[in-house]
């Protein structure tokens, strides 16, 4: 080889390295294949279990409670006597209440009993009968003594004139005088027998009206009392539902949530004892912020998860979402607008709970996701894969040939952690997972491929 042959050699190698070492090198990046599968839109929230209705056993009324022998945790059935309360002196008031009753149903008979009365009418209409008669005959008697005496008078007076023209002697007039003034004397005794005999009418009559008033009187208090045993049965029925209230029992078939006292105490009415409930019919209660709800329906799939859940989550659905919102303090301080939404287990939550030894009750701390909208068999891509530019519109880098492509992307359903991808990305293309921002098209890279969970 030539001495100018070797010095060009020379030349072009020293051209080239430092041609390499002048370009830079490629930038290391991590990225993603697109592929084909399911992307799942969801809210999620922490949440709580709670259950529909909780049944307290309170305090029926003012009184002492003997000691509770039931446990929290405990199973009871529907009817099991949980709390009772010392009922000596409910039990005292009860039988005096039934003998004011007996009391009342007594002087409702003895008012009732007008046999007396009824006699004594009928004894005083045959008497007013016979009176009726006897006043009669007195009557007619008195007029047959006015006549008589009328005609004694007038016997007297024709006597009288004889007399005087000696055609009678005086004797026959002496006995005229005589006739004359004890017919006036009959006469008047027969008045005095009449108007006698009418007093006694009329005493008789009064008599037989006291008789009819003292049986109104009679049926008006018997009215009374009627209406006074009423209210005694009334107050008898109300220490009787006392009494049956004062041994409390469970209304349904449940567990013992809360216990609130164990020894014998006196408390005031309406103070709870005990609190029960049915933990299989045990919900989820989640409180959404308001701009979310529009997109939950009834019936939406839900995975219910965390630590008091275990490794697995269990499956729901939305039961139901409140149509009122409320304002709710974050604990950041924030001023949020929520909606309550209830969730329902899957029937098969307890099973999957015992599989997993795991006991689930009211109030437990919960995550839910709330499935707002599912996508099947659409390219899909880590949501860190995508970004927007300074106009709003979604890109993505895409590694062809060890060089970087800006591509404009059209995103559909997503949430934080896919992204379902209507055009700009196909499935196989290789994605950078949150580039740099000093990123640009065309740049070499050096690939570091790596899949996401």
């Amino acid at each position: 080889m030539s001495r100018k042959t070797t010095i060009i050699i020379v030349i072009l190698l020293s051209g080239l390295g430092i041609f390499y070492l002048a370009s830079p090198a490629p930038l290391p990046v991590d990225v993603t294949t697109a592929e084909t599968g399911e992307v799942k839109a969801f809210v999620e929230e922490r949440a709580k279990t709670t259950l529909p209705r909780v049944y307290r056993i309170a305090m029926p009324l003012n009184g002492r409670v003997l000691p509770i022998k039931v446990s929290e945790d405990q199973k009871v059935t529907q009817g099991q006597v949980v709390a009772v309360m010392e009922t000596f002196d409910l039990e005292a008031e009860v039988a005096k209440a039934k003998f004011r009753v007996e009391q009342y149903a007594r002087k409702i008979i003895e008012q009732a009993d007008d046999s007396l009365e009824d006699n004594s009418l009928i004894q005083f209409n045959e008497f007013l009968k016979s009176m009726n008669l006897t006043v009669a005959a007195a009557s007619k008697q008195q007029e047959a003594s006015l006549a008589k005496w009328q005609f004694s008078k007038d016997e007297f007076d024709r006597k009288y004139q004889l007399v005087k023209k000696n055609a009678i002697s005086e004797s026959e007039l002496n006995e005229s005088d005589l006739f004359k003034k004890q017919s006036e004397v009959d006469y008047q005794k027969d008045i005095l027998t009449w108007r006698s005999l009418q007093a006694v009418q009329s005493a008789m009559q009064i008599g037989k009206i006291s008789i009819q008033k003292y049986k109104e009187k009679k049926e008006l208090s018997e009215a009374v009392l009627h209406e006074e045993q009423k209210e005694a049965r009334a107050h008898l029925k109300q220490l009787e539902r006392d009494l049956k209230r004062a041994t409390m029992q469970s209304p349904i078939d449940g567990t013992v949530l809360t216990k609130y006292y164990s020894n014998e105490r006196t408390l005031s009415a309406g103070e709870v004892l005990l609190e029960i409930g049915k933990l299989e019919d045990l919900e989820v209660e989640v409180d959404v912020l308001s701009q979310y709800v529009g997109n939950i329906r009834i019936g939406a799939p839900v995975d219910i998860e965390g630590p008091a859940i275990g490794d697995e989550p269990v499956q729901g659905k939305v039961k139901r979402i409140y149509p009122k919102g409320f304002t709710k303090i974050s604990s950041l301080g924030v001023e949020q607008q929520r909606v309550k939404v209830i969730i329902s287990f899957n029937e098969n939550i307890w099973k999957q709970l015992q599989e997993q030894n795991r006991e689930l009750g009211t109030d437990f701390r919960v995550r839910v996701k709330i499935f707002t909208e599912i996508k099947k068999d659409v390219v899909k891509v880590p949501r860190s894969a995508l970004f927007r530019n300074g106009s709003g519109q979604w890109q993505a880098f895409l590694v062809r040939n060890s060089k970087t492509v800006l591509l404009d992307v059209e995103p559909g359903v997503m949430n934080d952690f896919e992204a379902e991808i209507r055009s700009g990305i196909k499935a196989g293309d290789q994605l950078i997972i949150a580039p740099s921002m000093n990123l640009k098209s065309g740049t070499s890279v050096d690939v570091h491929v790596i899949r996401q969970p």
